[in-house]
């Protein structure tokens, strides 16, 4: 059996008025995300595979680092 690594890959949408985009992948870093290149801007590697609930929670955790920085991002795991 092939075990394929499972990853969530970040978005970000920058405001002018908001945040630092340096503040911002700090921010991210900080609960495990590392910034990378190409087209998604942060990737989180997961130690195994996530259950939906997870996912989500880690979408709640991005959002609540994020609020009041006005920083739009979008998610998508693989």
């Amino acid at each position: 059996m092939v075990v394929t690594e499972v990853r969530t890959y970040l978005t970000l949408w920058f405001n002018s008025d908001g945040e630092s985009p340096s503040k911002v992948i700090e921010l991210l870093t900080s609960i495990g995300f590392k910034a990378m290149s190409g087209n998604y801007d942060l990737e989180y590697i997961w130690d195994k595979s996530p259950s939906t609930d997870e996912v989500l929670n880690l979408g709640d955790l991005v959002q609540k680092k994020l609020k009041g920085t006005k920083t739009v991002f979008a998610m998508d795991s693989l």
